[in-house]
């Protein structure tokens, strides 16, 4: 099996972004936040939205919140924080923030890149990988042109050589934005190789 047919899906089918479609999992919502903000926005130092702290349990409130903001046609920044409650909701198990996400929301996708043709590093990855479980949870602000930014790791437990390459790999790969009803936002975006 070749690197190309073995990391690839896994790195890219196991990616989970935080700015598009989210199935409901508690377990993120203290740790991985939805961030969206404005194109242009990163580059200019604006700040993404902000929302206060879902939990499971106030996860009902963040929903009630996120339909408060859209009932009044929230534009702009006030949508966005609008997508940033509904990710939480959905996140703390609220089933119909989920459907709303899904409907509304499209996922960011790679459209350049990918990991590492290096059959040096392909072999490395072979040896390393069998028998061992892996995980990588790596946050990159995704700015317009599909550019991750800022990656920082989160989570590792690849050997600092292949991590330092998968990072590379991440950097140099280029995203089509996520969209909300059609209009791309910039987000922070989390991947993660299982």
């Amino acid at each position: 099996m070749t690197w190309r047919s073995l990391l690839l899906p896994l790195a890219l089918l196991g990616a989970m972004s935080a700015c598009g479609q989210r199935r409901s999992d508690p377990a993120r919502v203290a740790e991985d936040l939805m961030r969206p903000a404005p194109v242009g926005s990163f580059a200019a130092g604006t700040p993404p939205a902000t929302t206060a702290e879902c939990t499971v349990r106030t996860a009902k409130d963040c929903f009630d919140q996120a339909l408060t903001l859209l009932a009044a046609n929230a534009q702009g920044p006030e949508r966005l924080r609008a997508l940033s409650l509904m990710g939480k909701a959905c996140d703390g198990q609220v089933k119909d923030a989920c459907a709303w996400l899904s409907q509304h929301v499209k996922e960011p996708r790679r459209v350049r890149g990918g990991p590492p043709d290096d059959p040096v590093f392909q072999e490395a990855f072979e040896r390393w990988r069998e028998g061992r479980k892996h995980h990588v949870r790596v946050t990159c602000r995704l700015v317009q042109g599909g550019v991750p930014q800022r990656c920082e790791v989160r989570e590792a437990n690849l050997p600092p050589d292949l991590l330092a390459q998968a990072l590379n790999s991440i950097q140099a790969s280029r995203y089509a934005l996520p969209t909300l009803d059609g209009e791309p936002f910039e987000c922070d975006w989390t991947i993660v190789i299982k």
